[in-house]
């Protein structure tokens, strides 16, 4: 969806996020423990690996005085629900939005860089022209793409030889490869070889 040039509002926000992250993995929890937000501003993610709130706000005046506040929620309920030598507990994330632009990079800076508590993400209009650039924002937070079967990933080992062919002889390399698939001591197969002619 393409922004009319006043911003996506909150609500394409998340209407966004909430399927860019389901798409993903992630269990999405609503506003469900984020008691000092808006409802419908926020929702609470969270997959095997990380806990994630996001918060969608109207003008960049509002994401300044509301952020540490957010911060807080999560913070609480991150104590609340984890014990501290869970993986998730250190990795809390707070994504702030903002669908109107701002000047105040110094300030969406400020933001990014307090790590004290929670990592942090901020986006503004200016980065958020259409709901694709939400996802470019959520991409540093969801999992790697995997290829489907393996099957397009082409066989390294059996390239080498090729490679190699014009530094190492095909029939030494070749050994070494084989020794290395059977488990066995490529030293051995080399020996077993003898003198191999560089000749391709």
């Amino acid at each position: 969806m393409l922004s009319d040039g006043s911003g996506l509002s909150p609500n394409v926000i998340l209407a966004a996020t909430r399927e860019i992250l389901s798409n993903n993995g992630f269990v999405i929890a609503s506003e469900l423990g984020l008691t000092a937000l808006e409802p419908g501003r926020s929702l609470l993610a969270e997959d095997d690996y990380s806990v994630i709130a996001l918060v969608a706000y109207d003008t960049w005046s509002e994401l300044q005085a509301g952020w540490a506040d957010a911060q807080a929620e999560l913070v609480t309920l991150l104590a609340k629900r984890l014990a501290r030598s869970a993986p998730k507990a250190w990795d809390g994330y707070l994504v702030l939005f903002c669908g109107t632009p701002t000047s105040d990079d110094d300030g969406v800076s400020a933001i990014e860089r307090d790590t004290t508590r929670v990592r942090k993400i901020v986006a503004t209009g200016e980065a958020l022209r259409t709901t694709g650039d939400i996802a470019r924002v959520l991409d540093p937070l969801l999992p790697l793409a995997r290829p489907g079967t393996g099957a397009e990933i082409p066989d390294v080992l059996a390239t080498l030889p090729e490679l190699l062919k014009t530094e190492v002889p095909l029939a030494a390399t070749q050994a070494v490869v084989n020794a290395f698939r059977a488990m066995e001591p490529p030293l051995e197969r080399l020996h077993e070889l003898g003198d191999t002619s560089y000749e391709a």
